[in-house]
């Protein structure tokens, strides 16, 4: 037991130094979120307590950028992951020919994302993208991707499905390769479909592993900057201005009190959404 208390001192360096490399900028944020500062007048700071965090709630840009950050979220998250599900279900299969495969659905996640982004808005350019050449061919016309609001979103979730579903297959596939094959052949014998094999053995077993996915890229895609940033800044107009969009906005004007309100804002959000999907998988469970 002695043994075990004194190892356990090991640990106090890498505690300490986590705490400050995470807690002491947090708690710096948070103080300068209770103050006017502005960097025209560095010297003409005043505290305002909640004053910014009151005036982001009453201001209507701030509640549009939630909402398109909400809206990306869901949309992104849902499309990755059917994709990434439907995915590991056929890797999961006895299909040699699929293995080597694998690597080139692996391929976009080493790519670099303002990387990925700038090259899909060549491909999703009105005139000169190789996506309306091809639609054009076939008669579909030329659309515009990122300069109707609607569009704009779609090519968004678009881009970013394509850089992470392999995230999601991944992690989905090697879940898959841990369960007991003997469960699925107890279903086959006792007359079980591969839809009520999936339902009643697959789904329960991987509900975590689905939530721990599910969790990273909700985490990832409601602070999502860089790829906003290439593919449409934010527009048409604001149609695309995410919370993080909005927060570099902001911060670039030299509002360093609203900027880090926003920050703190978008921390606090995102833990209500893990809290909420964490309460959803232990309630159906």
């Amino acid at each position: 037991m002695g043994a075990v208390q004194s190892r356990r001192w090991f640990l106090v360096p890498g505690v300490i130094f986590l705490l400050a490399i995470d807690m002491v900028p947090l708690v710096y944020s948070l103080w300068v979120s209770f103050y006017q500062w502005w960097l025209v007048r560095p010297r003409d700071i005043r505290f305002l307590g909640l004053g910014n965090y009151l005036m982001l709630a009453a201001d209507p840009a701030f509640r549009r950028s939630v909402l398109v950050t909400c809206t990306l979220t869901f949309g992104a998250v849902l499309a990755e992951f059917s994709a990434g599900l439907a995915l590991a279900l056929l890797f999961a299969q006895p299909f040699r020919f699929l293995r080597p495969l694998r690597a080139v659905i692996m391929m976009p996640l080493f790519v670099v994302p303002v990387v990925g982004a700038t090259m899909w808005r060549l491909i999703l350019h009105p005139e000169m993208g190789i996506l309306n050449f091809y639609l054009g061919l076939l008669g579909l016309g030329n659309p515009e991707w990122l300069a109707n609001s609607t569009m704009a979103m779609c090519a968004l979730i678009l881009v970013d499905s394509w850089r992470t579903i392999p995230f999601i297959f991944l992690v989905i596939l090697a879940g898959l390769e841990t369960l007991p094959a003997e469960l699925y052949e107890a279903a086959r014998v006792d007359g079980a479909s591969w839809l009520q094999a999936f339902r009643f053995i697959t789904l329960p077993l991987l509900a975590y592993i689905m939530l721990v996915a599910v969790l990273i890229r909700g985490m990832d895609v409601f602070r999502e900057f860089d790829i906003v940033f290439v593919l449409t800044g934010g527009g048409p107009g604001t149609a695309t201005e995410t919370i993080q969009m909005l927060n570099y906005r902001v911060f670039g004007l030299g509002h360093m009190g609203q900027a880090n309100a926003i920050g703190i804002i978008t921390l606090i959000l995102v833990a209500l959404m893990c809290y909420l999907l964490i309460r959803v998988v232990q309630r159906s469970r």
